[in-house]
């Protein structure tokens, strides 16, 4: 502490990373030095013509985190409380700003009369651009996180500051208007410019906002229009406005994606109604930011991923963007997830969890509305590779069968998200199986029938309106004969190199039976021995956007990028803020820790026995070709559908629901 204010033979910023390393995880070491740190807080305290030390912000946030848990333990004197409200109007960084509404929010006696003092120096005369205005900026995001009940009737204008002062102002940027700045435009700022810091402030005080609400009623219609802008930065990459032919600078638009989709994570794990807001289709688009042309934002929004679903916060449908790293460029980066992903699938069949398992009908419809997707043979034979990339991470011999049954399940229902991409779901449910075959017999694993029945998440999937129409699909065979041809191939060259690892055998086993799984459980399918190339087809290239130069170095090959576009380069992990958040929200009541059947937004549904239908199975041919029948849009049923428990609340699949709960 003593070499973070006097920086006494060079150690400043050693001892000030420290301090920071502390605050973030053991707080409760300051015990025995708060009061220590409190007064020397005290005597930096900046005014409106002196700054603080630009140090005070790492000992700002170790006191803010002591307080948090220990608010009986920190000063409540005049003087210091006076103290923390400059640093709340003046200090610098704005973190520093941030760091004193928690400490005066944490111990304060009288917080509603420190909250309106904050908030009048902060808004009264509010001019952007002028000195402090991104402290001002921060300090008032932390104000409607922890005081929103206490400024309730304030609340209007602090939004409205967020909204006309910052997000819809006019960039002051010029490069990204000048035709000749834009070829040599950096695609990313490690530290962000003002106008940049203002806007990130800005979205972060609507969402905060939100996260301290407790009413679900009321939440949901002022969470509409902040939805409804998060999702307008995720899927117009970055772009707030065009308003007066306005262009934001790249790096902007990629730091803003980046934090809508950060934010929709910290809203989803912080309440089921959040959660619930973000629609199939929405998710949709933002799962694609793992796959960003921004190295920096799909990996930095990865690990955001993995982190809130390595602690249990967010819901378990977030499992399923992950899988699309199939073609990440950065080998680390992709092998680092892979093996991440085989630890949280072992963890959970430890524990008898069939989460993953059953994550593969969300993962085949999000594939299903894939912006890449496509029935041409060159680009199934991408979904191919997401394919096998969960096979690899997920499937065992043991929970093969149950993967299975869930593709074979997928055939037995219609696209909820989108009605008419239901042939999507065919498509990629008999890809997936005949890779299952092919992957069975080049582990050489013994498949068999899986016995149980699967509920299916009601809000991505319907039911078929007939049993004959249901039979109709069963019978189509959806992937051409010459692309599962191809399969072997395919599947020995990806498994290749793991097998050479490990020193495995039988690359190339005699063809086994593989029981189907028909609506009473019985029955099998012959699989004939594919013959074809054992060399996969180099993917063309994508029809899409093209990936970006520059920036960062040791991309990978054309081969092993994703053919959209999405594709880039190497890390700079942006702005790590969530120990913090993480820390706000546990002291705004956020973050708790859900029970399972609360984990999914999406409640879950017996399709086919709503319908009275079981699973329908194709019915072998004396060629061993299914007839292709044709099939008419059938008229929507909606008294067929019947809501159960999330399919996330059971660990076995083959429960029946119970009907007594469904609603």
């Amino acid at each position: 502490m003593e070499f973070s204010r006097t920086d006494e033979k060079n150690f400043g910023a050693i001892a000030h990373e420290v301090l920071k390393e502390i605050s973030t995880h053991n707080p409760e070491v300051f015990r025995a030095h708060v009061q220590e740190l409190c007064k020397g807080l005290e005597t930096q305290a900046p005014t409106a013509e002196s700054a603080n030390d630009p140090g005070a912000v790492d000992t700002l946030k170790a006191c803010a985190g002591f307080a948090t848990k220990f608010p009986a333990e920190v000063p409540k004197d005049r003087k210091f409380l006076h103290a923390m409200v400059n640093y709340a109007v003046h200090g610098t960084p704005p973190k520093a700003a941030k760091h004193a509404v928690s400490v005066i929010m944490a111990v304060a006696d009288k917080k509603e009369m420190f909250a309106k003092d904050i908030l009048h120096k902060c808004t009264s005369e509010f001019q952007y651009g002028a000195d402090g205005f991104l402290s001002k900026l921060a300090a008032l995001s932390q104000l409607m996180l922890l005081a929103s009940k206490e400024l309730e009737e304030e609340a209007d204008g602090v939004i409205n500051i967020a909204i006309e002062h910052v997000l819809l102002r006019a960039n002051a940027s010029s490069s990204a208007n000048d035709d000749d700045a834009q070829e040599t435009e950096v695609e990313w700022q490690e530290e962000p410019d003002s106008d940049l810091q203002a806007k990130i402030w800005a979205l972060k005080t609507l969402v905060n906002r939100l996260r301290s609400s407790s009413d679900d009623d009321s939440v949901k219609e002022t969470a509409k229009p902040v939805y409804k802008l998060l999702n307008k930065l995720v899927a117009k990459d970055g772009q707030l406005s065009k308003k007066s032919g306005d262009a934001i600078p790249k790096a902007h638009k990629a730091r803003l994606r980046l934090l809508a989709a950060q934010l929709f994570l910290k809203l989803c794990a912080t309440h089921k109604v959040f959660d619930d807001l973000l629609t199939p289709a929405d998710f949709n688009v933002l799962a694609t930011v793992v796959q960003d042309p921004n190295p920096e934002v799909r990996v930095t929004f990865v690990n955001s991923l993995k982190k809130g679903l390595g602690q249990n916060r967010l819901p378990r449908r977030f499992y399923t963007p992950i899988f699309l790293l199939a073609f990440e460029p950065l080998k680390d980066v992709k092998e680092s997830t892979a093996t991440w992903l085989r630890a949280r699938s072992q963890a959970f069949q430890k524990t008898k969890d069939t989460a993953m398992e059953s994550m593969f009908a969300r993962l085949l419809s999000l594939l299903a509305h894939h912006p890449d997707f496509s029935s041409d043979h060159e680009d199934l034979q991408d979904f191919i590779h997401y394919i096998l990339f969960y096979l690899k991470a997920v499937a065992t011999e043991e929970n093969l069968p149950l993967i299975y049954h869930v593709a074979q399940r997928v055939k037995a229902v219609r696209d909820g998200v989108d009605p008419p991409q239901s042939e999507n779901l065919y498509i990629l449910s008999d890809l997936a199986q005949a890779v299952m075959r092919r992957f069975e017999e080049e582990r050489g694993w013994s498949m068999q029938a899986w016995p149980g029945k699967l509920r299916m998440p009601a809000a991505l999937f319907a039911p078929l309106p007939s049993h004959e129409v249901a039979q109709q699909i069963a019978d189509k065979q959806y992937v051409p004969e010459d692309l599962i041809d191809k399969l072997e191939g395919l599947v020995s060259e990806s498994l290749k190199t793991k097998k050479r690892r490990l020193g495995e055998v039988g690359a190339h086993r005699a063809t086994k039976k593989v029981k189907s799984v028909n609506g009473s459980g019985h029955g099998t399918l012959s699989t004939k021995k594919v013959a074809g190339s054992k060399t996969p087809k180099t993917p063309r290239a994508r029809k899409g956007r093209r990936v970006r130069e520059g920036g960062i170095s040791s991309a990978a090959p054309s081969s092993e990028r994703r053919r959209s576009g999405r594709a880039r380069g190497k890390t700079s992990y942006a702005e790590r803020d969530d120990s913090e958040d993480d820390a706000e929200m546990e002291a705004a009541g956020g973050y708790a820790e859900e029970e399972d059947d609360h984990m999914d937004g999406e409640d879950a549904a017996e399709l086919s026995e709503a319908s009275g239908m079981g699973t329908p199975t194709a019915k072998p041919k004396p060629n061993g070709k299914t007839k292709a029948v044709a099939i008419k849009e059938p008229r929507k049923k909606t008294d067929e559908v019947v809501a159960i428990p999330s399919d996330d609340s059971d660990g076995d699949l083959s429960d029946p629901p119970d009907t007594e709960d469904e609603a």
